[in-house]
């Protein structure tokens, strides 16, 4: 059962339901607990959210969350100092590989974090 924000997409690609969310319904903003049962209510394996406009990926419960931050390095209440980022993500069969772009001190950095389907 969802809360049924406007804001909130389910999607399938391949054998993994994503979610994708603002996330400004999330209290407190990007709380690992609070994204958890709003996953779980979308019975999703990837949950994709944002506002606080920080990158973050983790997994939890053998699922996987992520927040691709700002492309554009935008204002957050939350932190001063706003890194530009984006995440690509590539699935094939029951592996994600997120590869992350981050814009730190005028060098492109790219990361790449593999989540398996379990």
């Amino acid at each position: 059962m969802s809360l049924n924000y406007p804001e909130e997409k389910v999607v399938t690609v391949g054998q993994f339901r994503i979610g994708l969310i603002h996330g400004h319904q999330v209290i407190p903003w990007g709380d690992a607990a609070s994204l958890a049962l709003l996953r779980r209510q979308l019975d999703v394996d990837i949950l994709i959210s944002g506002h606080t406009h920080r990158f973050e990926a983790f997994e939890h419960e053998n699922k996987f969350y992520i927040n691709p931050g700002s492309a554009t390095g935008a204002y957050s209440a939350l932190e001063m100092n706003i890194i530009p980022s984006f995440v690509l993500m590539d699935i094939q069969a029951s592996t994600v590989v997120a590869y992350v772009y981050q814009l730190i001190e005028g060098d492109v950095k790219v990361e790449r974090i593999d989540f398996k389907k379990y």
